[in-house]
């Protein structure tokens, strides 16, 4: 039974006794009825609040919030929002570049088959303390005579680059030159017809496959040429001194299948500037490959490597980078026992007591890395010990090119004359020989000129005694009796230089 049925039971049966006991006593009679026994079952009641059931009882309070206890506060401990905020980490700065780091590509400016290449950044060193030195070392080569000294140029002034290429340096004829120069081509060709003319010799200029070109020739008999190399002017203000057999593939240009070609070689040629730039801080930029095939030694106190690498810093105080390829591990490992060990005695033994000091305090101030076959000498010179470098080597190339101290000499001065004459630069070097002429010519003031006399013809390059000019190729006229000497490319040519 549910409990609202047990609840009007019950409300029911207690009515029925009241009204039972109400009626009786009212009507003055007892009436007996018997009533059934009703049992009650007891039960707990839940009694409904109607606040509740109508849904208007507030909701109950929400529970009190966690207590939060505050951190301890201290100097190192600021409060939020009132410290300093955090700064972000500045980024890193980059590395320095270290000097000599890349490998050089200047065997890419020269024919494939060379295994001397040099690149000279002339604009760079031409204002160094030591820059003379640096044209001593090419002063005695007969290519630097013949064009340099013979056309009046001046090598660190007039040109930007100077490239030279060869697979044997004994041979003149197989040297191959090339220039950036600053000035114009017409006094490029200009300076070039005065030197071959000094020379004995005569250049036609031509027009081929859109290349100025001329091959210097001997005026007498043109046929007798023993040095079959052209000049050709390329674009980008290059010029080159190349043999013959290359001139069809400088006219075809690059071809990438066919590999190293000379058009390849030529093509870098127009971008000596980048090459350059590969490593901007360099002067000079030297490779020897295949030293051991190509050079007879017959006996050395030291391993001879295979190749060299070389470059030198254009500074004040420069560093000298050598990487020294050798044939295997072993050669690189005995060049480094002879180093540590052996190279020490050396200096004290062979070097003149005047340099040792100098020179023994430049080997331990270079470091010494080896890595398999290759070898890194670096080294920070001082520029007392650069000029001191530059000098001897270049008593060395005169050594071995055969020129005396005496004639390398006479050339410098007539190289500082002529640069006075040009007036440091101010004057190209037909200008120059334009106004020495005009004052050797000068007509006497108290003569009125003539005005029907018909002009003179123009003078030569041949100035006066006290007025330097370009320096001719053969010093002495020969006696009587006595056949005339050699022009600089046959002395060249016949020269050996000694081991």
């Amino acid at each position: 039974m549910t409990p609202l049925r047990r609840t009007i039971l019950a409300s029911l049966g207690s009515v029925v006794l009241h009204v039972s006991t109400i009626a009786r006593l009212s009507c003055g009679f007892n009436v007996d009825i018997e009533m059934p026994d009703i049992e009650f079952e007891l039960t707990e009641m839940d009694f409904v609040d109607p606040d509740q059931q109508l849904g208007d009882k507030p909701p109950p309070p929400p529970p009190p919030e966690p207590e939060v206890i505050p951190q301890p506060m201290g100097p190192e401990l600021p409060p939020e929002g009132l410290g300093p905020k955090p700064e972000e980490k500045p980024p890193e700065p980059p590395k320095p570049k270290v000097f000599g780091e890349k490998t050089t590509r200047v065997d890419e400016l020269g024919p494939a088959n060379s295994n001397f290449y040099m690149l000279l950044n002339a604009r760079k060193v031409a204002g160094l303390s030591f820059a003379d030195n640096i044209v001593a070392i090419m002063a005695p080569l007969p290519d630097f005579q013949l064009i340099i000294d013979g056309g009046g140029f001046q090598a660190l002034r007039d040109f930007n680059y100077l490239v030279i290429a060869s697979p044997n340096l004994r041979d003149l004829t197989q040297t191959f030159l090339a220039v950036q120069y600053k000035l114009s081509q017409q006094e490029m060709m200009a300076g070039l017809e005065r030197a071959a003319e000094l020379d004995g010799e005569k250049i036609e200029w031509i027009e081929r496959d859109g290349h100025t070109m001329g091959n210097p020739a001997p005026i007498k008999d043109p046929s007798k040429d023993t040095d079959p190399r052209w000049f050709v002017f390329l674009d980008d203000k290059v010029a080159v001194y190349v043999r013959e057999e290359f001139l069809p593939s400088i006219a075809s240009g690059p071809d990438d299948k066919k590999g190293k070609t000379a058009g390849n070689f030529v093509a870098n040629l127009m971008k000596m500037k980048t090459f350059a730039a590969r490593e901007p801080r360099a002067g000079l930029q030297l490779v020897l490959k295949d030293i051991k095939a190509s050079v007879k030694i017959k006996s050395s106190p030291f391993e001879i490597p295979d190749g060299v690498e070389l470059m030198a810093e254009a500074a004040a105080s420069p560093e000298l980078v050598i990487k020294v390829d050798f044939l295997d591990d072993v050669a690189a490992k005995r060049f480094e026992n002879q180093w540590k060990n052996d190279l020490p005695k050396f200096i004290d033994d062979k070097v003149p007591f005047i340099f040792r000091g100098s020179v023994r305090g430049l080997y331990e101030d270079t470091s010494f890395i080896l890595d398999g076959k290759v070898i890194t000498l670096r080294s920070k010179f001082t520029e007392s010990q650069a000029s001191l470098m530059l000098e001897q080597i270049a008593a060395g190339s005169s050594k071995m090119l055969r020129r005396t101290p005496e004639e390398l000499e006479a050339a410098r001065l007539r190289r500082e004359e002529w640069w006075k004459l040009r007036q440091n630069g101010k004057l190209t070097p037909s200008q120059a020989l334009e106004k020495q002429n005009a004052g050797k010519a000068a007509p006497d003031p108290k003569t009125p000129p003539d005005p029907k006399a018909p002009p003179e013809p123009e003078q030569g390059p041949k100035p006066e005694p006290d007025v330097p000019a370009p320096p001719p190729a053969n010093e002495a006229p020969p006696a009587p009796g006595e056949a005339p000497p050699p022009s600089v490319k046959d002395d060249a040519v016949k020269a050996e230089p000694s081991p």
